[in-house]
């Protein structure tokens, strides 16, 4: 074990640096995969690839670190009637689609009632409507494609910075 530790420690120091970007930081991993190695004495002994081993301790004990450093947010701290709902505008879509479906084309209409509101898994649709699902995937994209374009239209939608839905007209009649 100690062989192989003293071939490989420098090189897993280098490469703990490369990733902790402090060198005190990756000296305590270091150490952390040490332990390691020592617990795990009699199965690292018997290790074809010993260095593997090495890397995929060290990884694991950064990725361990970079989890006990993340901040916690205390939720006795977090003021819930002050933050607005997150999903309202998306949520309030449900009476626009309701007037849009009838609007579309009846294949579009169909496969997104099917498989979109009422739950049924694209594999079974295909099957009961002798199509391949890579044609049934196909198709449900663009008929959403279809009735997104017709939701922008019809019910004004309006998107913010990040792409996601602010606001709309709910009950539009176009």
């Amino acid at each position: 074990m100690e062989a192989a530790w003293q071939s490989h420690h420098q090189e897993l120091y280098r490469f703990l640096i490369k990733h902790c970007g402090d060198k005190d930081a990756a000296d305590e991993l270091l150490q952390r995969v040490y332990m390691q190695a020592l617990t795990h004495k009699t199965e690292f002994c018997e290790l074809a690839t010993p260095r593997a081993w090495l890397y995929t301790v060290a990884k694991r004990q950064w990725i361990d670190e970079q989890r006990r450093r993340k901040p916690w947010v205390d939720v006795d701290d977090i003021d819930i009637a002050d933050e607005p709902a997150a999903g309202m505008p998306v949520d309030s879509l449900a009476a626009c689609i309701a007037k849009a479906l009838p609007h579309c084309e009846a294949d579009d209409a169909h496969i997104l009632s099917e498989c979109d509101l009422s739950g049924v898994k694209q594999a079974d649709y295909a099957q009961r409507h002798g199509l391949t699902l890579a044609a049934t995937k196909a198709r449900l994209r663009r008929a959403r494609q279809r009735l997104r374009e017709r939701l922008i239209q019809q019910c004004q939608i309006t998107f913010d910075a990040n792409g996601r839905i602010c606001c709309h007209r709910a009950l539009a009649e176009n």
